[in-house]
């Protein structure tokens, strides 16, 4: 959250900086908006195009002093977005691993697969009760609800074996199928009942 504040900070006060430069030219030189910004631009980018118009004296200090401010600042702007980026990444990489590791702890749990209506209800009631679990949804959707209630969750098809091993399915106490389609759930069923024979498996029947 720090993080992005200070990004849009930093772009606020470049966009700041361009018209601050801009109406400056304007002032000093009495040029028109739109040569006034394309000095300011060029200045503060360094490409070194040249002068729109010859300069005053006192454009040229002006000039000087804007290209100091522009390049100690572009490069404050810099950092901030590349910061802002990688350790937006890193807390990204460093929340699944902690996922991980929860996941890998995790004994006699709920496996909730299915996020829909009624997933949210059993979701609600278990969590009122204390109980652990993790949710399996495929759609991307939910994760922005998932992560609000601050709900374990793997994204991904509740079918596939992978993803039921890493919801835990060898250690859990109940897998809860309320997937969209009895097609699907069905399916469901019969992989983790081929995975863990004696698990105890709630399937819901019939369209949501």
């Amino acid at each position: 959250m720090e993080n992005t504040k200070h990004f849009i900070i930093s772009v606020a006060l470049s966009i700041l900086l361009v018209l601050v430069g801009t109406l400056g030219y304007m002032l000093i030189e009495g040029w028109n908006a739109l040569d006034s910004l394309f000095m300011t631009i060029t200045t503060l980018a360094t490409v070194g195009y040249g002068e729109v118009h010859a300069l005053t004296t006192m454009g040229r200090i002006y000039s000087i002093i804007l290209i100091l401010l522009g390049v100690g600042f572009f490069l404050y702007v810099g950092g901030a977005v590349v910061q802002f980026m990688v350790e937006g990444r890193v807390r990204h990489l460093m929340g699944r691993r902690r996922l991980d590791r929860r996941l890998s702890r995790l004994k006699d749990h709920f496996i909730i697969c299915g996020f829909g209506r009624i997933g949210k209800v059993i979701v609600e009631k278990l969590r009122r009760e204390h109980f652990d679990l993790v949710v399996i949804e495929k759609s991307l959707e939910m994760t922005q609800a998932l992560e609000e209630m601050k709900i374990d969750f793997i994204i991904g098809d509740a079918g596939d074996e992978a993803v039921l091993l890493k919801a835990g399915i060898l250690r859990a106490k109940t897998l809860v199928a309320v997937l969209a389609t009895d097609t699907d759930n069905v399916f469901l069923v019969l992989t983790a009942r081929q995975l863990v024979p004696e698990l105890k498996i709630i399937a819901r029947a019939g369209n949501e």
